[in-house]
């Protein structure tokens, strides 16, 4: 990478199947995600459990710049973490940037109030699906107790998008999807991209120290 794009923001976006024990790998995961919190060029994290299939968590860790991510990577206590975390999962890895993000307000840890969009648009659809995730949010805040939303596309599959989006809690969630508007702007969506909607449980929400 040139010397420019390594002071770039970027999103690691990692989904784990849990081979075993769903709570000893949240232990496990909690001390390495302390760990990034300390990191130079670190800036959030986000950490969901998928409701219909708890073995799977998907953890979006976000850097405001690319060097920062990759001095992590290289350093020793995070390939001590790797190491201890591997047996416990099966791994799929992407990196993201972000095309929209709506920042109102924080959600409820342990509630089933966050919702996953994964999707891959068709031919050239890609700046109609972005508006259309855009304007799907746009209508939830104006429901009410809506956290807020982050639109992220792939830098590795420009045509995958990760799409991520919050309530205070599981009612208000339950009460947003329920909708008969959303339900039509949902349909919309579908006719730009292949779309997988996924319900999940709010694990952990963390910034850097400071």
């Amino acid at each position: 990478m040139h010397s420019r794009s390594q002071d770039t923001p970027i999103t690691v976006v990692n989904r784990f199947e849990v081979k075993g024990d769903a709570e000893g790998f949240e232990r496990e995961f909690r001390d390495h995600s302390q760990y990034l919190r300390t990191r130079e060029g670190f800036d959030f994290l986000v950490t969901v459990q998928l409701v219909e299939r708890p073995d799977v968590y998907v953890h979006l860790g976000h850097w405001r710049t690319v060097r920062g991510f990759l001095d992590t990577v290289h350093d020793d206590t995070f390939q001590a973490h790797v190491k201890k975390l591997g047996p416990l999962v099966n791994t799929e890895v992407d990196q993201a940037v972000s095309v929209g993000r709506v920042l109102k307000e924080n959600a409820v840890v342990g509630a089933r109030n966050v919702v996953l969009t994964q999707a891959r648009t068709f031919g050239a659809t890609s700046s109609s699906f972005e508006q259309l995730f855009a304007e799907t949010s746009e209508h939830f805040a104006r429901l009410g107790g809506f956290g807020g939303s982050d639109l992220l596309r792939s830098t590795l599959r420009p045509d995958t998008y990760t799409g991520i989006q919050w309530w205070r809690d599981t009612e208000d969630c339950e009460r947003a999807l329920a909708d008969r508007g959303h339900r039509a702007q949902a349909e919309q969506m579908r006719r730009t991209a292949d779309v997988e909607v996924l319900r999940t449980r709010h694990v952990a929400y963390e910034r850097v120290v400071v």
